[in-house]
């Protein structure tokens, strides 16, 4: 189950990430701006693991 321990270990990096005020400045006017980005991003990283575990279930 190595996906799992990727995503807790994402999850982790994302509330270090949090703690640190001075991470995003530009191209972000915000800290919540650049995170909801970040989420966005990671949200669109589990559809396309999802997307290749369907496909590779599908193949066998």
């Amino acid at each position: 189950m190595h996906i799992i321990g990727d995503f807790i270990r994402g999850l982790l990096l994302v509330i270090k990430v949090t703690v640190s005020s001075m991470l995003y400045r530009y191209p972000y006017r915000t800290s919540a701006e650049g995170l909801r980005s970040d989420w966005i991003n990671i949200g669109k990283d589990i559809e396309s693991v999802i997307g290749r575990l369907e496909n590779a279930s599908h193949d066998e």
